[in-house]
């Protein structure tokens, strides 16, 4: 049976977890698919306050029913205890306060500031210059394009790469691609300048199909 340092340390872990999850929501999603993910996120840590909350009362009410049992009524010490529980249960403080969805709250923050920003900068390159591909992964301008030399789309090569190793299939983020083929990096090719001739390019004034999970 785990002990609660144990409990603790995993949950630890867990709510570590969902904090890479936000971060990666706040990369790779935008528009109504990111708030829905990060609504899912707040849920979790929601739960995992929650436990903490009734581990923390719990372990506060047996000590109060300790203290005030003795040897002679060592009978009412369950009585004693779930009394504590209920009064300590009643003024739990809102979870929105605790630790974890303070520090959840943070990150949803800052993708969102990615996300408007990132935004601005691929509507900023449109009226700036109609030559360069936008990557359609982050939205911003590619700096070294490569190919999919399945379906002729061009991404970053750095964004590409991270989500092909940050997720177990990645299918062609380009909205309206036919391919359904998993994205690999041995398909990835060099690619040709964006304003020479390009069959299923990604130029810069179509990027705003977004990513297709």
């Amino acid at each position: 049976m785990m002990v609660d340092a144990e409990i603790s340390d995993l949950r630890k872990q867990c709510v570590a977890s969902l904090y890479s999850c936000a971060e990666n929501v706040g990369l790779f999603l935008d528009g109504q698919e990111m708030e829905t993910e990060f609504l899912k996120l707040k849920s979790c840590i929601d739960e995992y306050c929650m436990m903490e909350a009734r581990q923390d009362v719990a372990n506060q009410a047996l000590e109060k029913a300790k203290n005030e049992t003795e040897s002679s009524n060592i009978e009412s010490l369950q009585n004693r205890f779930e009394l504590h529980l209920t009064s300590l249960t009643q003024r739990h403080a809102d979870n929105n306060l605790h630790p974890y969805m303070v520090e959840l709250n943070k990150k949803i923050e800052m993708g969102c500031q990615r996300a408007t920003q990132n935004l601005d900068d691929s509507d900023l390159a449109i009226t700036e210059t109609q030559d360069r591909y936008i990557d359609p992964i982050t939205k911003r301008p590619v700096t070294d394009p490569v190919q999919n030399s399945v379906c002729g789309h061009v991404y970053d090569k750095e964004s590409i790469m991270k989500l092909i190793n940050t997720r177990k299939k990645v299918i062609c983020p380009v909205a309206g691609c036919a391919s359904r083929q998993a994205v690999c990096a041995d398909q990835l090719v060099p690619a040709r300048p964006a304003h020479a001739p390009l069959h299923h390019s990604t130029p810069l004034a179509r990027s705003h199909g977004g990513v297709r999970q």
